[in-house]
């Protein structure tokens, strides 16, 4: 069974979250059969967080120091955006965090970021010479905060280089999730599931 950890930030967005829950659900139900066996799981630094919107989510499992070795076993990790309004640059030099970010990087696993995640993502200082996107609307702000860190940074709605897949907002997110799902398992997979969801 290969897994999936999402990582929540407080504030993190819904949609963002959901895009993998849903599109990876789907395909436990609808996918070919040899690959019904990915886990997505939500799991965070505290016990429950509060999204951009409203609404409280639940992590799945809380990741801590005594336990953290447990996801190193994952298969991928995705860190869904949230807007600064919400605290979600509150906690981006979370030691956990940087811990599975390390973990993952060195061990070129798959880690995904999406709109204002890929912030935290390269706060960690574990992400260096890959090339980059983040949210490119609001003057660029965001994708300029990018440039101070030792990334390569691209213009683009989604940037994929190697294991590390960014992309530029919540729409997008959409789009990575399939991505994910394709190079976890193949394209006649992805276009059933994408059929079934009625995603053109």
């Amino acid at each position: 069974m290969k897994k999936i950890a999402v990582f929540l930030f407080e504030g993190a967005e819904l949609f963002e979250i959901a895009s993998f829950t849903d599109v990876f659900g789907w395909n436990n139900v609808v996918g070919l059969k040899e690959f019904r066996n990915i886990k997505v799981e939500t799991i965070s630094y505290k016990e429950e967080i509060k999204c951009t919107w409203g609404g409280v989510l639940k992590a799945e499992k809380l990741v801590m120091e005594s336990n953290i070795e447990e996801f190193f076993s994952y298969d991928a990790l995705v860190i869904p955006g949230g807007f600064g309004g919400a605290n979600f640059f509150k906690d981006k030099e979370n030691e956990i965090f940087k811990k599975l970010v390390k973990h993952f990087s060195e061990n070129n696993k798959i880690i995904v970021a999406i709109c204002t995640g890929v912030i935290n993502l390269v706060e960690t200082g574990e992400i260096k010479n890959k090339k980059v996107t983040t949210y490119l609307l609001d003057n660029k702000r965001y994708f300029n905060q990018l440039k101070k860190y030792d990334v390569i940074t691209e213009e683009k709605e989604i940037v994929a280089d190697k294991n590390i897949f960014t992309c530029s907002g919540p729409a997008n997110a959409l789009d990575l999730s399939l991505l994910i799902l394709e190079r976890l398992t193949s394209k006649e997979n992805i276009e059933i599931v994408k059929r079934n969801m009625f995603l053109k």
